[in-house]
């Protein structure tokens, strides 16, 4: 499924957050304090979810901050491949966010059903665009106040 939005955040901003989120995700699951130089194709960690009961393999297909970043999440219950392609357009940030679950794709749905899902998928990816941006947006206004 592919999404665009254009969030209210820089470029910097978006990068930053994304490559700190990841690399304490990597922290927190591997003990392994990595740096913004290691983000790139290859790159691979495990963690244990503990919702699921069952360890996630990430891995990062393709990385160029500035402009994309996309990975893949395996679990023994799907394979998630998500991508995001970025553009600066007036002071914003126009995101192409891209997400292919396997086992989504691989469902027969009646038309009904498989509209409803789409509709599903596609809510759940605009919230997780905007949760960044408001994450973002909220640790803007902390600095601000922190240089005030």
């Amino acid at each position: 499924m592919k999404l665009t939005r254009v969030l209210n955040v820089t470029e910097k901003e978006f990068y930053d957050f994304l490559e700190r989120d990841l690399l304490n995700d990597i922290y927190k699951h591997t003990n392994k304090k990595l740096g913004v130089k290691d983000i790139k194709w290859g790159l691979k960690y495990r963690k244990y979810d503990d919702k699921s009961l069952t360890h996630i393999d990430i891995s990062i297909l393709d990385y160029k901050r500035g402009s994309f970043y996309k990975a893949e999440i395996k679990s023994i219950y799907d394979i998630i491949r998500i991508s995001y392609e970025t553009e600066e357009v007036d002071n914003k940030l126009k995101i192409i966010f891209n997400q292919h679950i396997e086992s989504f794709e691989s469902k027969k749905h009646n038309k009904f059903m498989k509209f409803f899902s789409e509709g599903v998928y596609l809510g759940r990816m605009t919230d997780t665009l905007y949760d960044i941006q408001n994450k973002i947006i909220k640790e803007r206004e902390n600095l601000a106040e922190l240089s005030s």
